[in-house]
């Protein structure tokens, strides 16, 4: 028996929960280490644009992780409660794999978008083109980093050329 579980509280003064430690998740849905993976940029992100280090500034960013990944991580909970019925041994897991193996590719489709558009890209390195068909959600904490990353090229830039 695995526990499953999305916890209410991420973080207490300096100290911050990722992965596993704040958001447990069935293993069969095979979203656990991408969570960690979004949770660790996520936090990058804001601690990159944090404009400055004082204990409320570090316990405000805390908060907008957990605000940033609270509907992502709901949505891979929901997604790993689904994968865990399809394994069981019942009648629901039963059922659950005979409409999995024969849903229609357009709802397939429909729902691996809907788990993949959530994925936070580091805005303290260059962007790359997107090559992908699903575009992703462009997180809030993605944009802080970004403007604060051009911004610092741009002066880098404007001092190499006086």
């Amino acid at each position: 028996m695995l526990e499953e579980k999305v916890f209410k509280t991420w973080h207490h003064g300096r100290c911050v929960l990722m992965g596993d430690a704040c958001h447990k998740l069935n293993p069969a849905g095979g979203h656990g280490a991408v969570t960690a993976m979004h949770d660790a940029i996520t936090l990058a992100n804001l601690i990159y644009a944090m404009p400055t280090k004082t204990s409320d500034e570090i316990n405000r960013i805390f908060e907008d992780y957990q605000k940033e990944r609270y509907p992502a991580v709901m949505e891979a909970f929901k997604g790993s409660q689904i994968m865990a019925k399809s394994i069981e041994k019942s009648i629901t897991g039963a059922l659950v794999l005979f409409f999995m193996t024969r849903m229609p590719m357009w709802l397939w489709r429909l729902s691996l978008k809907k788990m993949v558009q959530y994925r936070p890209q580091a805005g303290f390195l260059p962007n790359i083109p997107l090559q992908g068909s699903v575009v992703p959600i462009v997180s809030p904490s993605e944009q802080k980093a970004r403007a604060l990353f051009e911004n610092q090229q741009q002066q880098e830039q404007q001092a190499a050329s006086i």
